[in-house]
């Protein structure tokens, strides 16, 4: 057989064998990955509206939200009249002559009464007031905790849609530098048997046709490893046309970028609503120093009461002042809401440089993956001109074939780290928003859709008891 007819024939039996191997990558994933078990996001927006909605760990901060803005509600209590009924039924001995008859004194009776009283508070050192106060602003700290959680999962969103799609073209591009090996291999048979070339050149070229191989079924783990984290976050598994975005506008230098995260921060305003209830805290104890006044009605109805035969109504209305002018401890007491509100001020200021550094390091990794996209492009073009080149000074017996398999191993490692660099590079940009706590925003979803308003504090100042009158919406 001529030169030219084995080489035919060896495309031939690549032909067949790409067939095949088609249909057994057909069969593996199914086998590996089986049915889809609901209906996949194909869209990143998509993907984070999903988690932002149905994520558990998001769902259960969304419920303190609630849990905090209805214990701010139950304070409306405070400003409520206390009603208590109260009785009592048993027998009763006294001793008293000077105040009953001798046929009453020292002698068991059976007693009874029931009574209705009511207390209102009409001055308590203004606690009531800045219980309101605290209350408001812890709902407003836990508002910006969960709408910070939610910058938080659109970004583990966006980088768990990225992975997989990641995954899916490092697979892609391992199964084409199989096919090339293939192709490589039944090259090289074709030349061992028309005796152009050593049979240990076939040897060499199935060992590197086995390498690549075991490349595919390692990152096929890792494509089902991607898909689990996906379908943990997401709440689905993923869909078919995924495809990686890229951002546009986004901060022109560093500083623009760290002074819209201090900006914008949902932490960093948590941590001053922090601030906020540590000095409202101050201001309670403060109250409990002073007078209390309250209004008290009562009335009450017995039989045989205090030794004396016979029915007894009475009726009580009046003013109750209650003043503790000393109590020990308050000394300790104020320098441990001091260091409290110390506490506090050093959180947020740690905060503060938190936030910036995040900034810092989202701006970096935003411009050395750029860089390093630029060079991997570069690097990939040159690599793949290369590639051609040996391939055909082999063909023409100017190249040995290690010189090829080496070219193509270069060729796939390069290919493999465009991928890696092209999808970190794009998940940066995302970085950078959440950043400035615009992630959320950015994929069209408004804080109202993941939070409560954060006015609590400020409408509690204007009027403390307006506050009560909040619609708490149901967590569906």
């Amino acid at each position: 057989m001529t030169a030219k007819g084995q080489l035919q024939a060896a495309r031939t039996r690549r032909d067949l064998r790409g067939l095949k191997r088609r249909a057994y990558a057909v069969c593996l994933a199914l086998a590996c990955f089986g049915p889809a078990q609901g209906a996949g996001a194909a869209s990143l927006d998509e993907a984070v509206r999903a988690a932002l909605t149905t994520n558990p760990a998001l769902q259960a901060t969304s419920a303190e939200m609630r849990a905090a803005a209805y214990d701010l509600i139950a304070l409306e209590r405070t400003y409520l009249p206390t009603v208590s009924a109260f009785g009592e039924a048993g027998a009763e001995w006294v001793d008293n002559p000077g105040s009953l008859t001798d046929e009453d004194n020292r002698e068991w009776k059976g007693t009874a009464q029931l009574g209705l009283g009511a207390e209102l508070t009409l001055f308590d050192g203004f606690q009531r007031a800045n219980r309101i106060y605290d209350s408001a602003a812890r709902v407003d700290g836990s508002i910006f905790e969960l709408l910070d959680a939610s910058e938080t999962m659109a970004l583990n969103a966006t980088e768990a849609y990225f992975d997989v799609v990641r995954h899916r073209m490092l697979v892609d591009a391992a199964q084409r530098n199989l096919d090339r090996h293939i192709e490589i291999a039944d090259q090289v048979r074709a030349l061992v048997q028309g005796g152009r070339l050593p049979s240990s050149d076939a040897l060499t070229a199935d060992d590197r046709l086995q390498a690549a191989s075991l490349a595919i079924v390692q990152l096929r783990q890792s494509l089902r490893d991607a898909n689990a984290r996906y379908e943990r976050v997401i709440g689905a598994t993923p869909g078919s046309g995924m495809q990686i975005p890229r951002l546009n506008n986004l901060p022109a230098t560093q500083d623009a970028l760290i002074q819209a995260a201090l900006r914008n921060s949902f932490r960093l305003r948590q941590a001053q609503s922090a601030i906020d209830q540590s000095v409202y805290e101050q201001e309670i104890a403060k109250g409990a120093r002073l007078p209390q006044v309250t209004l008290n009605a009562g009335v009450t109805q017995g039989e045989n009461r205090d030794g004396q035969r016979g029915s007894e109504t009475d009726a009580f209305l009046g003013l109750r002042m209650n003043w503790t002018l000393y109590s020990g401890g308050r000394s300790a007491e104020d320098k441990a809401l001091i260091a409290r509100n110390s506490q506090a001020f050093y959180t947020r200021q740690d905060t503060m440089r938190e936030v910036e550094e995040l900034a810092r390091r989202a701006w970096s990794s935003l411009q050395s993956n750029t860089e390093s996209a630029i060079l991997a492009d570069r690097q990939l073009r040159a690599n793949r001109e290369i590639v051609r080149q040996f391939r055909e000074e082999f063909t023409a017996s100017s190249r040995s074939l290690l010189d090829v398999l080496e070219a193509e191993r270069a060729l796939y490692n390069v290919e493999f780290r465009k991928i890696s660099t092209d999808a970190s590079f794009a998940f940066s940009q995302f970085r950078v928003l959440a950043a400035q706590s615009r992630l959320a925003a950015h994929f069209g979803i408004a804080e109202s859709e993941i939070a409560l308003e954060p006015t609590f504090q400020a409408r509690a100042l204007v009027e403390p008891r307006a506050i009560f009158a909040t619609e708490i919406p149901a967590l569906e």
